[in-house]
């Protein structure tokens, strides 16, 4: 039972390439699919956040990230919530601000401010504990060979870090909203 860091980094750098590339995406054509009502009800959702505190945060991220985790289906549940993370943040940034700076600020915040890196990492421990599971039961099913007990204590072990990991950019998170609300509100409207 080992747990592979490399592949951790490795699924961490693919978030980071791919939420880029999909907000690109989406600040240049979300706005051709999304309605401009439907960001202001995300950005009343946003900051309604402030209020809510830190375990909120974490109970939406743990719902997210237990999906990730789940062998089989984890692995396009992962693409599934990038896709959705950086094609809004996209078509949010295009609604409200319209500049490809303020992309590029919004990116920042959210792959490398702490909550954004403690988050990214904890989704990529997840999906790389579903990744190893969902390989062993393929492996399974070609051949005579069986999915051992370890196989689900490594999938477990994944997880826990995951879950520890998305405790902790939760609280982050809410101190970063409550120390930066203004600024927050003065970007969002």
């Amino acid at each position: 039972m080992v747990i592979n860091i490399k592949r951790v980094v490795l699924l961490y750098i693919i978030e980071l390439l791919m939420l880029v590339v999909l907000s690109i995406i989406g600040f240049y054509v979300g706005p051709l699919f999304i309605s401009q009502t439907a960001i202001n009800e995300l950005r009343s959702e946003l900051m309604g956040t402030v209020n809510l505190g830190p375990n909120f945060i974490f109970l939406h991220n743990l719902v997210i990230d237990t999906l990730m985790a789940i062998p089989i289906i984890g692995p396009p549940i992962f693409v599934l919530a990038l896709v959705m993370t950086g094609f809004i943040l996209g078509v949010y940034v295009a609604f409200t601000i319209n500049s490809p700076i303020a992309l590029v600020f919004a990116l920042v915040v959210t792959m490398f401010f702490p909550h954004g890196i403690i988050e990214l990492m904890a989704y990529a421990f997840s999906t790389t504990g579903s990744l190893f599971l969902t390989g062993r039961v393929i492996r399974s099913v070609r051949s005579t060979s069986s999915v051992a007990r370890n196989d689900f204590i490594v999938l477990l072990i994944y997880y826990a870090i995951s879950v520890l990991l998305l405790y902790v950019a939760a609280n982050v998170e809410y101190l970063e909203i409550v120390k930066l609300s203004g600024a927050i509100r003065g970007l969002i409207g």
